[in-house]
């Protein structure tokens, strides 16, 4: 059964799969108390045959190991994982997670619905700058491994990526070293390159590794990739340079200046990336560099670097910071420290916080993630489906008498409402009496001060006394309302105001009859000049007056000598005429 308080990582190489189980102490530091490495046959460069030996490797390392059904931090190699270092302008951090998807856009070279990818800020600057890394991987050969480790019945918890689990591992070895260092993981298939710079870091990998060594040879002595990989981990080391005697087997002497050539490749591309470094990333040159991965065990192979670089090489120990269980060969340790860094670096990820946690997340990881966010939240929803079902259930046994309480306090409400709805229409009913009454009272008031108001208006429309009024009178249907005081007896002919049509609604005019003066003014122009403003009164609904003025005025003229005054009539519609008996 798998220890839970144990963490458990496997390193998924090019050439070769390693795994190790650590333990935590008190204190908080790793104790390896196993590890195992599982070798790979064939070309690492050929992908075709990489996942079945995978598959065969992973059988036998979980075997060895004992860690089925636990949880297990992965770490995918350097060479399928696209990186980039990217300097962003100041921002604010609610901002910087859509700036950095936006940069990662613009340089991941696939789509992002194609990759998995992570960031980490790498450092700011004192004016805000933020350098942060990506990382980004194509779901389909991330998505195959995953399946090869769970297809072996391991529980992958992440995924991270080799080149920076080893800058982890190297912080927490290396605590000492403050100066700029360059490490050097010489894989199989590809070399990473972490550069560490106190608190930054930067990495590059390179397409040039242990494989290109076994090709190199295979061809110079033409013999099959796996026998010239077994003559180069038996008898191989890089010649050195200069005046050094020769291996006394030519064979070996011939394989060792082939392995120099290669090696000479990548010093030329490690040249050209700490230039790139230092120009282009505004790093520092490293001071000291450090060999670690498989490739750091060949013969005179730290020798040549430090020949080349012209500076201090050692070979890195992944485990300078990890206590040994007492299961442990502190000899075999020893031997295989180099290689075993990125396995220190998984179990910081397996610990908690870590200087860099980038993660790459499979499609079925993410899945399982995203389930198991969601459990505690439909646990909690399914109690709560269950406690409404038992509380409908109770509510359900008691409605029938909440439900009777409830009708006989509506009814007696109900019935209460009704009696004042009943009092308050019989309140209705008495103020619509009253208003009715008080609208006749003010239209008495008003209709009694109705002449006053138009007798005055009448006389404000005098401009000079060349015009007189001699009638005044309301008409209906063109006949007088009431009787003239001039007349004899004639009053019920006058008074007698019957419409033509007794369903038409009667027609009320005001009749005004006078005298106009001769006069310089235009004679007949006073008259109309007068019958105009008349018009304009509020009394009165003429608005056709100035086109049909002649249908309201009518003025005689004439040219005797002798006469003073000649006659006019004015008839105007009344707009509101008084309702008269």
């Amino acid at each position: 059964m798998a220890d839970p308080n144990s963490i458990a990582v496997i390193s998924l190489g090019s050439q070769r799969v390693s795994g190790a189980v650590f333990g935590k102490t008190s204190g908080g530091d790793l104790i390896l108390k196993k590890y195992e490495i599982v070798e790979m046959d064939g070309d690492p460069s050929v992908d075709v045959s990489r996942l079945p030996q995978l598959k065969v490797a992973l059988s036998e390392l979980v075997g060895k190991l004992r860690i089925k059904g636990q949880k297990t931090w992965c770490a995918v190699p350097g060479h399928p994982v696209f990186s980039r270092f990217v300097k962003l302008p100041p921002v604010q951090g609610d901002k910087l997670a859509q700036i950095v998807e936006f940069e990662a856009r613009q340089n991941v070279p696939w789509q992002l619905d194609e990759v998995s990818w992570d960031y980490e800020v790498v450092a700011k600057s004192d004016v805000g700058e933020v350098e942060v890394v990506l990382a980004a991987m194509k779901c389909e050969p991330l998505n195959e491994m995953y399946e090869e480790v769970v297809s072996c019945g391991i529980k992958v918890v992440g995924v991270d990526v080799g080149p920076l689990v080893l800058y982890n591992a190297f912080r927490y070895s290396y605590p000492d070293v403050d100066e700029p260092a360059l490490v050097v993981d010489l894989g199989a298939r590809s070399t990473n390159l972490v550069f560490v710079d106190g608190d930054r870091f930067f990495t590059r990998n390179l397409l040039v590794g242990g494989a290109a060594v076994t090709n190199a040879i295979a061809k110079e002595f033409n013999v099959p990739f796996a026998e010239a990989e077994r003559q180069k981990r038996s008898q191989g080391f890089v010649a050195l340079g200069g005046a050094v005697e020769d291996h006394p087997d030519e064979g070996v002497n011939a394989m060792s200046k082939v392995m120099r050539n290669s090696m000479t490749r990548l010093h030329a591309e490690i040249m050209r990336t700490i230039t790139f470094y230092r120009s282009q990333q505004g790093g520092s040159a490293p001071k000291r560099v450090f060999l670690a991965g498989g490739g750091s065990a060949a013969g005179y192979i730290a020798e040549f670097f430090a020949e080349k670089l012209k500076l201090p090489v050692e070979l890195f120990n992944g485990l300078r910071g990890v206590q040994l269980d007492r299961g442990v060969s502190a000899e075999a340790a020893q031997v295989d420290a180099p290689a075993l860094g990125e396995l220190a670096g998984l179990a910081l990820r397996g610990m908690g916080a870590c200087p860099c946690e980038i993660e790459l997340v499979p499609d079925a990881l993410a899945s399982s993630r995203d389930a198991a966010r969601r459990a505690p939240a439909l646990v909690l929803a399914g109690l709560c489906i269950m406690g409404a079902l038992g509380a409908s259930l109770f509510w359900f046994k008691n409605a029938t008498v909440a439900i009777q309480d409830r009708a006989a306090a509506i009814q007696v409400e109900g019935t209460r409402l009704t009696n004042l709805a009943n009092q308050i229409r019989q309140l209705e009913a008495k103020q619509e009496e009253l208003r009715q009454r008080s609208s006749q009272l003010e239209q008495a008031v008003t209709d009694r001060s109705w002449w006053v108001r138009l007798l005055n208006g009448l006389n404000q429309q005098f401009d000079n006394d060349l015009i007189w009024l001699t009638v005044v009178e309301v008409t209906k249907d063109g006949k007088p309302l009431t009787a003239a005081l001039w007349s004899g007896g004639n009053e019920e002919k006058r008074g007698a105001a019957a419409a033509t049509d007794p369903n038409a609604a009667p027609v009320y005019e005001l009749r005004l009859q006078g005298l106009y003066r001769r006069n310089t003014e235009g004679e007949q122009k006073v008259v109309y000049d007068f019958a105009a403003k008349v018009a304009k009164m509020d009394a009165f609904l003429v608005p056709d007056f100035e086109t049909k003025r002649d249908q309201y005025v009518k003025v005689d003229s004439g040219v005797e000598e002798d006469r003073y005054a000649y006659h006019f009539e004015i008839k105007m519609p009344l707009s509101s005429p008084l309702k008269f008996q």
